[in-house]
């Protein structure tokens, strides 16, 4: 009897979020009309108390509280009525079906809770808007700008009253170097005098709170007297713990130890060192350092340095970069000059087929190469007829050189990958953006920006070689938005690929789609869903410098978490992971837990193979998660699985603990033309 392919089903729900991805920006557009509300204000007097259900304020001067009106709040209500009918209509029909067996109906009560009221929706504010009050002073100017900082323990920007219970909590908030008025100035869009826009305002706190030294940034509009057109702006931020630490020990006097602060003296600049063990290598101590500025003098241009000395390699890297951090900027570019020595394997070794005759691996024989690489891009941002300030056009241009001052024996036909090359690309995008605000998705209690929009990118230009010339050519087309009763899904799909002889090489094609649930509420504990798909398929590749970054991998985080084998290097991959993440209410010293199950599924074929005969790999497990979002360390945690079926001499079970860094959302801003990169 013939086993029923559940990859094939996972597939079918795959292709089910992509053609729902057409409704990707309605859901939105029913609280649109909130932001017309008029909210109530209170005036207070300088040097007075106010006093609510669970704070107390004290205003050194005059000051103005803004309080939502009974009629918005009505509205709001009623939105979300109308919200709750829709999903809870959903459910009904998914617990109808699911009921036809019994294991069915266990699993939907455990899930949700019908009988609650509670649906499956979280609040947040959308398509880049800040809090509904802003909207009454559009069109109005800048008058002065305040700036308020809280302490990293105890109050947060919706409550500035809030102390810190513990006595280790108070004495940090004393001694804590707040970060520097300055560096929060240089990194506001807005000037005195400037005009208000409600998508400027939450677009500055958007910019704040993506500082990695910056927990939480809210920017609130503070009135004048006698209907003023010139209004005043108040930004409340808080810091965190900028100091981290990290150790990757492999064995009693081997591995890696790293010391790193992220704000020095307030300043913003950040620093990691690390120090690299290896008493059977020549030097035994190496060295990594690094030293980056987020914003340079106000520009949003990022500055970045970095020494790398081992046995294996040598690197030294000067790079500076602008990015469109928002659809305002007209201007981005970048410098990036590196002079490296590496390590790799020799030529000859080109699969881990051969790789697997070796009987030890201190006996893979090694080569040394260095490289001298420049790159310089520049692009231009344009707005577009008809649509709004959040769509433009960019135009782009990229220029880079490798030089390789040490390398093996090159010919037409031979290391093709050590050949000297230029290589110009222009790009040409239409990007659509907007953000809407969340909790609870790859942080525990930040407040976290989703992207919403659409990105078109085609990509071309020549490679003048050092025995031939190719030329390439790459498209992309990028979207993302909210699925009613569903949740988030961001879609992306690229094929690039140089062009020689009118054969394609080096191509790749890849479809990833990236998808998460509204947040459920079942008692106390709240729960997401994510969805993770990548489908990647290399045309005509030919040698890299290291073959391994010639073959796509079902290992670990590129497809089955935590499994490791050589046989799990290919040329075609599909890979498809499915998490739910709990959330319960335990909050230890501002440290917060997370548990999640999941299930991992792939194929991964090499070249001239079909692709479906070859064996599927599975990966179920669970673990937990802990963070504390006023440290700047990255998450911390425990994670086991389980395998059906492993490659030749690899464990059935895996066991991982240590730290992983927050993903990033696939956002649709144009950056540097690059190749599309196979991995």
């Amino acid at each position: 009897m013939r086993r029923p392919n559940y990859l094939a089903y996972l597939v079918f729900f795959v292709l089910l979020f992509w053609l729902q991805l057409a409704q990707a920006q309605e859901a939105p557009a029913q609280q649109d009309a909130i932001h017309k509300i008029v909210v109530d204000t209170i005036y207070v007097q300088e040097n007075s108390f106010v006093f609510t259900k669970d704070s107390a304020f004290f205003t050194k001067t005059d000051t103005v509280i803004y309080v939502t009106d009974t009629i918005r709040n009505r509205i709001e209500e009623i939105i979300k009525q109308n919200e709750g009918e829709k999903q809870q209509a959903f459910y009904n029909r998914l617990k109808k079906k699911l009921e036809t067996r019994k294991i069915g109906k266990q699993i939907f009560d455990w899930l949700f809770d019908l009988s609650s009221g509670s649906s499956a929706t979280d609040t947040s504010k959308k398509k880049s808007e800040p809090p509904p009050e802003s909207a009454d002073y559009d069109g109005k100017y800048v008058g002065n700008i305040y700036l308020k900082q809280i302490d990293v323990f105890g109050p947060s920007v919706t409550d500035t009253a809030r102390k810190a219970a513990s006595k280790l909590s108070q004495f940090y908030n004393r001694i804590h170097a707040n970060t520097h008025d300055r560096v929060l100035r240089n990194n506001l869009l807005l000037e005195k005098g400037d005009v208000i826009t409600p998508t400027e305002l939450a677009d500055n706190e958007r910019v704040i709170r993506s500082l990695r030294f910056i927990r939480d940034a809210r920017l609130i509009v503070q009135p004048r007297a006698n209907n003023s057109d010139t209004v005043d702006l108040l930004l409340i931020t808080e810091d965190v713990i900028p100091y981290t630490f990290d150790a990757s020990p492999e064995g009693f006097i081997e591995g890696d130890v790293s010391v790193n602060n992220v704000n020095i003296l307030g300043t913003g600049h950040q620093l990691s060192n690390t120090i690299i063990v290896e008493p059977d290598e020549s030097p035994r101590v190496g060295y990594e350092g690094r030293y980056r500025i987020p914003n340079i003098w106000g520009s949003f241009v990022e500055g970045d340095l970095r020494y790398r000395y081992t046995m294996w390699d040598h690197i030294r890297s000067f790079t500076l970069n602008r990015r469109f951090v928002v659809p305002d900027i007209r201007y981005a570019g970048g410098i990036d000059v590196s002079y490296n020595r590496l390590t790799t394997y020799d030529p000859w070794v080109n699969s881990y087929q051969i790789l697997d005759t070796f009987s030890r691996f201190e006996n893979i024989p090694f080569i040394r190469y260095g490289i001298f690489n420049q790159d310089y891009w520049l692009a231009r941002s344009f707005g577009v007829r008809n649509f709004d300030d959040r769509t433009r056009l960019i135009a782009a241009f990229r220029y880079n050189r490798q030089y390789f001052f040490e390398r093996p024996q090159v010919a037409a036909d031979v290391n093709p990958a050590f050949h000297h090359r230029n290589l110009l690309l222009f790009g040409a995008g239409f990007s659509r953006r907007y953000y809407t605000t969340k909790t609870l998705v790859y942080t525990y209690g930040r407040t976290e920006d989703v992207p919403i929009g659409q990105l078109v990118e085609i990509i071309a230009g020549p490679e003048y070689g050092e025995f031939y010339n190719r030329y390439y050519a790459g498209l992309l087309y990028s979207r993302g938005g909210f699925i009613p009763a569903l949740g988030y899904v961001s879609a992306r799909v690229k094929w690039g690929g140089f062009w020689r002889n009118k054969l394609v090489e080096d191509g790749v094609f890849r479809l990833q789609i990236n998808g998460f649930s509204y947040l459920i509420h079942r008692r106390r504990t709240r729960y997401r869903v994510f969805l993770k798909a990548d489908y990647t398929r290399g045309v005509n590749r030919i040698q890299n410098v290291d073959f391994r970054y010639g073959l796509i991998t079902l290992r670990d985080e590129e497809g089955i978490r935590g499994l490791e084998g050589w046989a799990l290097e290919g040329n075609e991959r599909l890979a498809i992971s499915l998490e739910t993440v709990a959330y319960p209410p335990v909050d230890f010293y501002s440290f917060r837990l997370a548990c999640f199950v999941f299930a991992d599924a792939g194929i991964i074929a090499q070249p001239r193979e079909k692709f479906f005969r070859n064996p599927s790999y599975q990966g179920l497990g669970f673990g937990f998660r802990v963070r504390n979002e006023n440290l700047a360390f990255e998450t911390f945690q425990i994670r086991f699985a389980f395998y059906p079926r492993t490659p030749e001499d690899e464990s059935w079970f895996g066991f991982q603990i240590g730290s992983i860094p927050i993903p990033d959302f696939l956002d649709f801003d144009v950056r540097k033309p690059d190749i599309f990169r196979f991995r």
